[in-house]
């Protein structure tokens, strides 16, 4: 693949796979990573999170990562913020409007600028409130920070900084089926934002905010070459990842067949891209 060599990685489900709840990534994985870092590779992390699970990623490996969070909605390089693209407040207000109105989803988070994540108070059961907090807990190292407040979560919104909006329908089968359906619906009524569907959620980003647009941003901006660009993940928003760098293409086999369709290879773990980076002398001699 020649020099200058970048890994572009999802997180859940892919770096962060099988999870290790208190280490952050598996030993195996860490130790192929910094391999590649101390090579000098590169790696970004591009995924719907914010920001500060990938710093923790970056502190773990004790070797700087660049970040493409929120779907592409900001790019940070070397440490700046190289691009970053927020809702205009109104139309993300109509939009919310639009939803609350006709499905009254239980919750809705903001991730801005400024904040990890706002939720917004709602009028669910005291054990669903309290089964927040308990996810949180079970999430060991992985857990986002949060605030949950009406007042806040309107304040960041009229600032004008939000970077991606999550409506969550329900946990249940029915409840996800309806997130599905709503997500075709508004993705047609709303052409100034991606909508993406991942189970209980509707995951909104600003126009022209995807995971293959922003990498392509960000190896220009990097001067990488295409072909140098490795890309890994395991679920429907790194397809267009897959679609963009299909040489160089992988896909984690837990993810669904419809996805990992798109991908050229397919690997059980992350550190098995060491095969792929390292190959043997024995598999040289025989290409």
């Amino acid at each position: 693949m020649g020099t200058n060599r970048l890994i572009a990685t999802d997180l859940d489900g892919t770096l962060f796979y099988p999870r290790a709840r208190f280490g952050l990534i598996r030993r195996k994985t860490r130790r192929f990573v910094k391999k590649f870092l101390e090579d000098g590779g590169r790696l970004v992390t591009v995924s719907g999170r914010n920001k500060y699970v990938s710093l923790k990623v970056g502190r773990k490996l004790k070797h700087p990562v660049d970040v493409i969070g929120c779907n592409g909605a900001f790019i940070i390089s070397q440490g700046q913020v190289i691009r970053e693209t927020c809702f205009e407040v109104n139309y993300a207000k109509k939009v919310l409007e639009e939803i609350r109105k006709e499905y009254n989803p239980p919750l809705l988070i903001l991730m801005t600028r400024d904040r990890n994540m706002v939720l917004n108070r709602t009028d669910v059961s005291h054990f669903t409130n309290f089964g927040y907090f308990v996810y949180q807990w079970v999430m060991g190292v992985y857990k986002e920070t949060f605030v949950r407040s009406d007042k806040v979560f309107w304040e960041e919104m009229e600032k004008g900084d939000v970077y991606k909006i999550m409506v969550m329908f329900g946990l249940t089968k029915k409840k996800q089926n309806i997130a599905k359906e709503a997500n075709k619906i508004f993705r047609e009524r709303y052409k100034e934002a991606e909508f993406s569907w991942v189970g209980p959620f509707i995951e909104i980003t600003p126009k022209g905010c995807s995971k293959s647009e922003a990498l392509r941003f960000y190896i220009e901006y990097n001067s990488i070459n295409h072909d140098n660009v490795m890309v890994v993940g395991d679920s429907g928003n790194d397809i267009s990842m897959f679609m963009d760098f299909p040489d160089h293409s992988f896909c984690m086999s837990h993810g669904p067949e419809n996805v990992r369709k798109y991908a050229r290879h397919t690997i059980d773990r992350f550190h098995e891209l060491e095969d792929y980076v390292y190959p043997s002398e024995e598999t040289n001699a025989n290409e």
